[in-house]
């Protein structure tokens, strides 16, 4: 019962710290980039393996489903917010909606938030395939159950 209430109290912050990171995943160009490699994911797949391309219908309705911008936010989201309080993130949401000011980089949050780029961009590489290795079995299980399919027809 005590955890079932600390959760009810804490669900605002961490709506809210997700709010913010999603903000912040717009304004730095995030959202924008992903909107943009629309489509790579079936590609690195035809190229991973090629015997996908006869289920080209299927690959494309697999990244559809699984790297829809929504999901794939919700799965980013929480490199930022475990690194940073809300505070911090709406200085860093200002930061790039203001131009990305150097007076920034000098503050306690803009030197934190130099600090741990690295650490986010090898947490993001490595979101990725951890994602990639949880998704691509749908896939393959799609392209199984439409073969077993077609098998049954003939």
């Amino acid at each position: 019962m005590k955890k079932l209430l600390l959760i009810v109290l804490l669900l605002p912050f961490f709506i809210n710290a997700n709010e913010l990171v999603f903000k912040l995943l717009e304004v730095n160009g995030a959202k924008a980039f992903f909107a943009q490699s629309k489509g790579q994911m079936a590609k690195v797949m035809y190229m991973t393996d090629p015997s996908l391309k006869p289920y080209s219908g299927l690959v494309e309705k697999w990244e559809e489903d699984y790297f829809s911008w929504e999901k794939v936010k919700l799965s980013i989201a929480p490199i930022y917010s475990s690194k940073f309080t809300n505070s911090e993130l709406e200085e860093i949401v200002n930061f790039y909606t203001t131009g990305k000011p150097d007076s920034f980089l000098v503050t306690n949050t803009g030197k934190k938030f130099q600090s741990l780029l690295p650490e986010i961009n090898q947490e993001f590489t490595m979101n990725g395939h951890k994602y990639m290795s949880h998704v691509s079995p749908f896939l393959y299980e799609a392209v199984s159950n439409s073969t077993k399919s077609l098998k049954q027809d003939k």
